[in-house]
């Protein structure tokens, strides 16, 4: 397992994040959860050994409950199905993320970044038609 490690404590990882606007958490979390990125830990001057993306994740968390600005701008991760009544329909490269559909873990369905899809009602609305069809 791969490490990156930083002279700040986790107090001051931690409040150099929260100075950051929701945009930059949300990209800084998109390029570690990327699939060629391997660093999956982070281990502090402090000596804590940290999930890379869970203080992101915790900060993320707290600047939407206090609805701070910018929270309205949180990235929207979608089924094909869900996105195309939007009018959007996935990119070619599109990958996705298998995951359960609720916390009970019975069915898996793959879900879609707002980076992974663009708009084409036209095209949207053949998909649902097909999904219809068949």
């Amino acid at each position: 397992m791969a490490v990156d490690m930083t002279n700040l404590t986790i107090a001051q990882y931690r409040q150099r994040i929260e100075e950051m606007s929701v945009e930059d958490i949300q990209k800084n979390i998109e390029y570690y959860e990327q699939p060629g990125y391997n660093c999956s830990a982070l281990v502090t001057a402090d000596g804590v050994i940290s999930p890379r993306t869970r203080i992101l994740h915790e900060v993320l968390k707290d600047k939407v409950k206090r609805k701070e600005k910018g929270y309205t701008k949180i990235k929207r991760e979608l089924t094909a199905i869900q996105w195309a009544k939007e009018g959007f329909v996935l990119n070619s490269d599109a990958v996705g993320e298998e995951r359960y559909t609720n916390s009970r873990c019975l069915m898996k369905a793959v879900y879609f970044r707002e980076y992974e899809v663009h708009e084409d009602k036209e095209a949207a609305k053949e998909f649902l038609k097909s999904k219809r069809m068949g």
